[in-house]
């Protein structure tokens, strides 16, 4: 369970996640000067919660992220169609310009969130307090750092890499620096990270060894560097902590967060005093976002946001029990709800983030307490299996992915050949991590395919017009729009940053 205490102060909004969800205490609004704020460990851990809350904002976990599914063809925005969603049809279609708001909404949520890191990174190692307890607070904000700048980098390449508070004008022109830089400094931050944190978190939600170890996996495997992505990946198994639920299900689950299969998770509660438009909140709204239009199962009634395609629902094989608890199809029931195909564009909605009227917990419109993972076990097992068959350890890759698919009911699959375990791999991850935050188009911008082209674009062509029957630009992808843009504002507040080329 857990406590989210929002503080208001520093100049900017730091929201505090605890490990109580039963109520949310709100702190008087103080203007807090920071030279008067950093004085005893208990200011040290606000400071870091307040970073710690960027993470739930739009331009992150809550929505942006897992929005890009859609551009990666697993789904359409559905939603109430004509300019609903403008800027993430603009994405899907690959007709995204410069000044498109989600694109902005990333960017600047993630800078927020980097600044506030960086505060803490300078601020904290002044204050008298607990060496070891300084470490643990310092290692999350590495870890922080690292996730946000991994983000950053993976969709816009270059960016501007801040290390420092910044405090004056000329300060905040600051270059694009290039990938393999920044990729450096993710790392440093995570082998900092590592070092120093705990294996088991004293806060609930907060950043452990192993999820330091998980991400690092998942940056090695982003880089191609096979050896180091499955040593990382064993460290986290050799942990013995984590372990894959029974149940699929279980993983998104209000009743059942933070279990053996969760390395990190976003921590969310219900927020009775504002809803997930609110840039304040500290609850979720992505149940409300994806449940079926007007099916009233949330309070809201439902958006009908990221409507499975067919073509995704068709990549499930016979038995696999992660399809019913993934999509909405045809005569599915949810309690006394029963699912109709007319419900969407496509014929399905996404079942997975739904959290029902019926289940128990507190919700409202836009408003459920549904953490988000970002890092779980059958994840690392996947990196693991992938980073072996990569070494041409075929053999070996196949013990981790089995056992992914054996929680899904499948039978064990025992391909000797390295091509055939690649695509299986991919297509694995693509149906255990569907519509979670974003891994399908990380995986496809990052990987290759069999013939050696970028998969998002020999994928994403082969959904593309004429042959997509929902009338999406598939087939408007190019090597431009393997990148986002850089945010128009941000280049007319930043004479030293450049733009992406294309755009």
């Amino acid at each position: 369970m857990k406590k989210i205490v929002p503080l208001f102060g520093l100049g900017l909004l730091l929201l505090s996640t605890g490990c109580d969800k039963d109520f949310i205490e709100k702190q008087p609004a103080n203007d807090l000067a920071a030279e008067n704020f950093y004085k005893d460990e208990a200011d040290a851990q606000r400071a870091l919660n307040g970073a710690y809350h960027g993470l739930q904002k739009s331009g992150c976990y809550r929505l942006r992220l897992w929005t890009l599914d859609i551009m990666a063809g697993n789904s359409i925005v559905g939603a109430g169609g004509a300019s609903d969603g403008l800027e993430t049809q603009q994405l899907a279609n690959f007709s995204t310009t410069t000044s498109n708001p989600g694109v902005a909404d990333i960017w600047g949520t993630h800078y927020q969130t980097i600044l506030a890191v960086n505060v803490v990174l300078e601020r904290v190692p002044t204050i008298s307090m607990d060496a070891a307890k300084r470490d643990i607070i310092l290692g999350e904000a590495r870890f922080l750092r690292a996730l946000s700048y991994f983000n950053l980098v993976r969709l816009f390449g270059n960016v501007p890499l801040i290390l420092t508070q910044q405090t004056t004008r000329e300060s905040l022109n600051v270059p694009r620096s290039p990938v393999a830089d920044v990729y450096r400094q993710i790392e440093q931050d995570l082998t900092a990270a590592e070092q120093v944190l705990p294996v088991t978190a004293a806060i609930v939600g907060h950043a452990t060894q192993g999820a330091a170890k998980g991400l690092l996996t998942k940056v090695y495997l982003t880089q191609s560097k096979w050896a180091e992505a499955a040593t990382k990946a064993q460290e986290v198994i050799g942990l013995g902590k984590y372990s894959l639920n029974s149940s699929f299900s279980a993983n998104f689950d209000p009743n059942a967060e933070n279990g053996s299969e969760s390395l990190f998770e976003v921590q969310y509660a219900y927020d009775p005093n504002s809803n997930g438009f609110s840039g304040a909140a500290v609850c979720n709204m992505r149940s409300e976002f994806m449940a079926p239009r007007s099916s009233n199962i949330t309070s809201g009634g439902g958006f009908g946001w990221n409507q499975p395609t067919a073509e995704f629902v068709s990549q499930f094989e016979a038995g696999d029990r992660r399809k019913a608890l993934t999509v909405f199809s045809n005569g599915d029931q949810l309690g006394s709800y029963t699912y109709s195909a007319n419900s969407s564009i496509t014929g399905f909605n996404t079942r997975k983030f739904v959290v029902p009227l019926s289940s128990g917990v507190q919700t409202g419109f836009a408003n459920d307490p549904l953490n988000t993972v970002v890092l779980r076990y059958a994840d690392v097992l996947l990196m693991q299996a992938e980073a072996l068959n990569e070494q041409g350890q075929t053999a070996a890759a196949r013990t981790p992915l089995n056992q992914v698919r054996a929680r899904a009911g499948l039978l064990p699959l025992t391909t000797a050949s390295q091509t055939t375990l690649r695509d299986a791999i991919m297509k694995e991850r693509r149906l255990e991590l569907a519509f979670e935050n974003g891994e399908r188009w990380f995986d496809l911008i990052r990987s290759k395919d069999n013939s050696g082209q970028i998969r998002a674009l020999s994928f994403l062509r082969s959904l593309g017009s004429p042959n997509d029957q929902y009338g999406v630009g598939r087939g408007n992808i190019s090597e431009k729009y393997l990148l986002l843009p850089i945010p128009q504002n941000e280049r007319d507040n930043n004479s030293a940053i450049d733009q992406n080329p294309g755009y």
